[in-house]
């Protein structure tokens, strides 16, 4: 009798994908917990993931939704990863069903108050001594290493390291049935992001409170340690004293002390208020000027309304491309009112380079100091060069225009003037009025594109009309024959800076119908030949243009030029 053959492959290799899987689910749960609940199964099916680890994660986030999770959802063959799932989900409903609270010696669980990625903040009271504390503890989800609770735990350290007035104190770090806990000051108060959506604040006001905090973190970087986590939404405002309190430490990283909780690849922080070197995936190589970095950003919501860099739909991989390579829109372009001095120190602070920005927190906090005290700060703006760096890196259609129309009509007067040209007046008339023209269009439809929040059509149309205005000067001269059709190839080059696919092939066909109207032209009402030998290879060749940057454009996910003001829509903490 032939015995059975084991249900799993126990192999090694079997139990690393395993591990891999567990991990890869683990970071889509924390990705999506962190989004409002109705839009977390929608932004899990968005994901470009295997099916079944969408599964999974779908299962967990279920789970901690209270839900069930569907059975048809749970690949048998993962029946680890199932029953931590499935357990989770008991105990979160059995948990919620008997509206139990932790029981922790010493303390009252009152009621929960707050609840992030990582833990859940309770309200409790205290006996000995008698008072009202805040008790944060590990969240109760479906995937808890022995990794996440250190770094739960190195929150506690960090935070108890630093005795600055703005950092919530801790008062107790302790274990109950296995699961860390830790008792905090109970700061009875709202985060800053809150205050900032209910404008309950003045920008005046919330750049002192920002000011408090940069001098907070400035003692953190004196101490040793990075936040590496600096947003909006970790900095309390006491109802009563209207003081800022810094929280949430744990992502931080003491410089002077060895850790293993972050290795090459990691990605710590909150996209939208994350250094660009944190994006790279090199987590232990921040410096304070990631926190720099933090500062400035929070400061630019302040000042704007919104982060630095904003993505849409969710897509992490093109959110962090943006922040590696994008260099941000001043605040002084979003709005004309922010004073020179505040729009210069915000922009030396998100420098994609950290060598550009102030070296710590310090500096920040002194030059934030003398912009409220009205005093010159050490901030300078920036030179002519790197603003139209700058200015060209966000409105790159406008700018290849520019550059393009330069160098041809530079060459042409340099042409005319030798008598390279040839006599036909009406050539170089159509010249003059298509480089003004062409000029205008550009400008027309990238201040369009702002208005229309980056819709596709705009950029369509922008397309056809540059094409059409080659067109029409390439035909009022030698048509086919003219010297100016490689700039037909640059048009179609130039449609990989939108990053849209679809828009590559659109100006490539375009560009061939153009060319093949020009060839037939040419060729039958000109009467002046141009042969199969020369105009297949030319069509041929803006066919295979195209596919290369279709292929290339494939390969990359972050545009530089998008909805509304050059940056696309939102994306939440990863």
């Amino acid at each position: 009798m032939t015995e059975p053959k084991p249900p799993y492959d126990n192999s090694e290799q079997q139990q690393q994908k395993a591990v891999r899987d567990h991990e890869r689910v683990q970071q889509l749960f924390w990705q999506a917990v962190e989004k409002p609940p109705e839009e977390r199964i929608h932004w899990i099916n968005g994901q470009s993931i295997p099916a079944d680890i969408a599964k999974l994660v779908i299962a967990a986030v279920r789970a901690d939704l209270e839900a069930p999770p569907d059975p048809q959802e749970v690949d048998p063959q993962k029946a680890s990863l199932a029953e931590t799932i499935n357990v989770t989900s008991t105990r979160i409903h059995d948990a919620n069903a008997g509206r139990r609270l932790p029981v922790i010696p010493n303390y009252e669980i009152l009621e929960e108050i707050d609840r992030g990625g990582m833990g859940i903040v309770y309200k409790a009271r205290q006996f000995r001594p008698d008072r009202l504390v805040a008790v944060k503890m590990m969240r109760t989800g479906a995937f808890s290493s022995a990794q996440d609770i250190e770094r739960f735990l190195h929150e506690a350290n960090a935070a108890s390291q630093l005795a600055h007035a703005a950092v919530v104190p801790v008062h107790e770090v302790g274990e109950i049935n296995g699961e860390p806990f830790i008792v905090m000051k109970l700061i009875n108060g709202a985060t800053l992001e809150k205050l900032l959506r209910g404008s309950a604040l003045t920008t005046t006001e919330a750049v002192e409170k920002l000011r408090v905090v940069a001098y907070a973190i400035a003692d953190a970087h004196e101490h040793g340690i990075i936040h590496r986590d600096l947003k909006p939404a970790n900095i309390l405002i006491e109802h009563t004293t209207g003081q800022p309190w810094v929280m949430d430490f744990g992502l931080a990283k003491n410089l002077q002390a060895d850790s293993n909780l972050t290795s090459v690849g990691d990605i710590m922080g909150t996209p939208g208020y994350m250094a660009p070197e944190q994006a790279t995936g090199q987590a232990s190589t921040a410096s304070p000027a990631a926190d720099v970095y933090g500062l400035g950003a929070i400061l630019y919501r302040i000042l704007t309304g919104r982060p630095p860099i904003e993505a849409a739909d969710g897509d992490f991989a093109r959110t962090m491309q943006l922040i590696r390579e994008h260099d941000i829109i001043s605040p002084r372009e979003r709005d004309r009112r922010i004073p020179v001095d505040l729009n210069a120190l915000c922009v030396k602070s998100l420098e994609t380079d950290p060598a550009r920005r102030y070296s710590n927190a310090g500096e920040f906090a002194a030059d934030l100091r003398r912009c409220l005290e009205g005093e010159s700060i050490q901030a300078r703006p920036s030179g002519i060069i790197r603003r139209v760096q700058r200015w060209a890196r966000h409105r790159p259609g406008v700018a290849v225009t520019i550059c393009m129309l330069l160098v041809f009509y530079t060459y042409h007067l340099i042409a005319d003037l030798a008598g390279l040209l040839p006599g036909d007046e009406g050539f170089k008339r159509s010249i003059n009025y298509v480089v003004p023209l062409a000029i205008l269009n550009a400008a027309i439809w990238q201040w369009w594109l702002q208005r229309t929040s980056g819709a596709a059509w705009t950029l369509y149309a922008w397309s056809t009309g540059e094409v059409l205005l080659l067109t029409t000067v390439i035909f009022s001269g030698d048509g086919a024959r003219s010297g100016l059709i490689p700039a037909m190839f640059v048009l179609v080059a130039a449609s990989s800076l939108r990053c849209r696919a679809l828009l590559i092939g659109y100006v490539t066909i375009l560009t061939m119908l153009s060319y093949g109207f020009l060839w037939i032209h040419t060729s039958v009402v000109r009467q002046q030949p141009v042969g199969a030998l020369t105009g297949i290879p030319v069509l041929l060749a803006f066919a295979l243009m195209g596919v290369v940057q279709f292929i290339a454009i494939n390969r990359s996910s972050a545009s530089f030029e998008a909805p509304g003001d050059g940056l696309p829509g939102k994306i939440s903490r990863s």
